[in-house]
């Protein structure tokens, strides 16, 4: 419940700062979250999970076949084994929020801002530019690139 109430707190700030600043990099967005005193680790999630999640929401009813799994590379940059997304109590939180903003009308290009930040959007997005319909496309697991508090 600590997790709850807390997360409550930091995911309207992290949605911000994707939506303040569209262009920034996934490290430019840690710093910023690291600025509005997020710990390391929570901060480098929400970067991960927010847009993942705000992507699967705004591609909900497009046929899109997501996977409920990710990876991560590793220091010695070989690639952890799969996970679940759900194993991590920070994603149904992240997607849930999602979620909520999307049931009280938050207009999509809002809810774009944060998903265009996702790898999974810009697969799909690329696929769709070659010709794929949206229907077709199945993702893969999520590889995320940063150890798990955060790129070093």
């Amino acid at each position: 419940m600590v997790l709850f109430g807390y997360m409550n707190a930091v995911i309207p700030t992290a949605v911000a700062a994707f939506r303040e600043f569209p262009n920034a990099s996934d490290e430019e967005i840690l710093r910023k979250l690291l600025a509005a005193r997020i710990d390391r680790t929570t901060a480098s999630r929400l970067v991960e999970f927010l847009p993942m999640a705000y992507c699967r929401v705004l591609l909900a009813d497009a046929g899109v076949k997501f996977c409920d799994r990710f990876q991560r590379k590793l220091p010695d940059g070989k690639i952890s084994p799969e996970q679940a997304l759900d194993s991590d109590p920070l994603w149904a939180v992240a997607l849930s929020f999602a979620w909520a903003e999307k049931r009280s009308g938050t207009s999509g290009k809002l809810l774009l801002a944060v998903a265009a930040h996702s790898s999974e959007f810009d697969a799909v997005n690329q696929l769709a530019n070659q010709g794929t319909k949206l229907n077709d496309i199945v993702l893969t697991p999520t590889v995320f690139q940063w150890q798990e508090n955060g790129p070093v």
